[in-house]
């Protein structure tokens, strides 16, 4: 008679640690499907009839309106001042109803425009360069939104893969600072989701770092794509020209954050042959808008980020005129800003874009308020206005910065080419100053090694306030 043993085979509970890992996988595997799956819905909204992507808007904005009244101090007391409740706020003409704030405000009440239903533990910390207020402010996201903006890139990914000019995965550097959002955000994404940023088609190189190096290294690694601040595209590729270097020239440059100037886009796309496209975003909204195709203006998505033109008085401008952009965001839920005076200054298209997209398209991006040249006689002038009429006198230049006091005093720091003649470089500008500004105007030329970035790495071209009783009598010392 055969006898059978049996083993008895005890089975290990699974630990605390391997129970967290294993929720984990889940929740990332159910993170990423949800991406991938609003992606492919995202592609689709630029397209959509306007009357849905209004559809979709208004239950935003009655969604963040409801959620602001129950959870965010200021916009409960803001309402309850005017006797308003969630339920007068149907369509984003209602947001007029409350009061317009700016970096100040915020800046000031940080507290009081977080929402109490959010922790640290479900919000993101990022932090705006200060460039119109002069200081840092902290803007916290909520988790769910951060994860969502994968799928909002969307948007504009398509427009630069068809710019890119190839379906298959492409070689993309990131160009950033320490400080910057992508850099803030990634490590949430790369532990919330399993979507992949294989090393060898993602490449970040520091801002920081110096030109040769960057210079070296898109040499080396040969990428299809490259993103970077507006003003480091320009001071780069002004350095190569200077330094007669060359490059493996990228399919396409992106940039936001801030702007290139006229004679910088010309440099980049017709002496280096290097494609151009722009983003809108800021640290309040993240991606405001996007360029099509046809690179010019730039779609809004109104149903994540209302926008809005406003005068000096805060009323509304026709398309075709100037006025600073409110915005109220509309997904982030920690920290809740509705009617921002975002600080720049744009124009609004008339006519829709012929690409096919039914977004609301901004036909112009005139800069930062903060950088206006105030003249002494009220005249005010953009950053970019200020650079077309000095496109000539400005090409010999690495980088410049104007300097403008109430009292009518001019400074034009210039940190001039390695082969510039500074004699002729002072002398046109000066003629020009004379010709454009008028003679009444103190200007006067300094060359100089460097001009500093503000703590995010953005670069900022005027220093210059309006005349009144709280400006300076004299900046002509003031760093920028």
């Amino acid at each position: 008679m055969s006898s059978r043993t049996w083993k008895h085979r005890t089975h290990r509970a699974p630990s605390r640690k391997e129970k967290a890992e294993s929720v984990n996988r889940i929740r990332r595997l159910l993170n990423t499907a949800d991406i991938v799956a609003r992606g492919r819905v995202e592609r689709l909204i630029p397209f959509w009839p306007i009357e849905w992507i209004e559809g979709l808007q208004r239950y935003r904005l009655r969604s963040i309106v409801r959620h602001a009244y129950n959870t965010v101090r200021f916009y409960r007391e803001a309402m309850d001042e005017r006797g308003l409740r969630p339920k007068d706020f149907q369509i984003v003409e209602d947001l007029s109803r409350l009061p317009l704030i700016d970096s100040k405000t915020v800046r000031d009440n940080t507290e009081g425009f977080l929402s109490t239903y959010h922790t640290e533990d479900s919000w993101q910390a990022s932090y705006s360069s200060g460039c119109t207020s002069g200081v840092r402010r902290v803007i916290y996201w909520d988790n769910a939104s951060v994860l969502r903006k994968l799928a909002c890139h969307e948007r504009d990914r398509v427009v630069f893969r068809n710019l890119v000019g190839q379906r298959a995965s492409h070689r993309h550097m990131h160009i950033s600072t320490t400080g910057s959002a992508y850099v803030e955000m990634r490590p949430l994404w790369e532990a919330s989701t399993f979507i992949s940023r294989n090393p060898h088609h993602h490449h970040d190189v520091s801002a920081d770092e110096p030109f040769e190096f960057v210079a070296e290294h898109i040499n080396a690694v040969r990428p299809h794509v490259v993103s970077s601040y507006g003003s480091y595209a320009e001071h780069f590729f002004r350095f190569l020209a200077d330094r007669q270097l060359s490059i493996a020239a990228p399919r396409v440059w992106i940039h936001g954050a801030d702007l290139l100037s006229p004679s910088g886009r010309d440099l980049i796309e017709n002496t280096f042959g290097c494609p151009t496209y722009s983003t809108y975003g800021a640290t309040e909204t993240e991606r405001l808008g996007f360029q099509c195709e046809r690179r010019q203006g730039f779609h809004l998505n109104v149903d994540l980020c209302e926008v809005r033109l406003v005068d000096e008085e805060g009323e509304d401008v026709e398309p075709g005129e100037s006025g600073e952009v409110v915005t109220s965001n509309l997904h982030n839920q920690a920290t809740v800003l509705l009617n921002y005076r975002l600080g720049d200054n744009a124009v609004m298209a008339s006519e829709p874009c012929s690409c096919g997209r039914t977004l609301p398209l901004l036909e112009r991006l005139e800069g930062r308020v903060s950088e206006m040249l105030y003249l002494p006689d009220g005249r005010s002038i953009s950053r970019l206005t200020l650079e077309e009429l000095y496109y000539d006198e400005l090409k010999p230049t690495l980088q410049f910065q104007v300097v403008c006091a109430a009292s009518g005093q001019m400074r034009w720091r210039i940190v001039p080419f390695s082969g510039a003649d500074r004699d002729a470089l002072r002398r046109h500008l000066l003629e020009k100053c004379r010709a454009v500004i008028g003679k009444d105007i103190q200007a006067a030329v300094e060359f100089v090694e460097n001009i500093p970035t503000s703590p995010n790495g953005k670069f900022i071209h005027v220093v210059s306030q309006p005349a009144g009783p709280y400006g300076p009598k004299s900046i002509m010392g003031q760093e920028g």
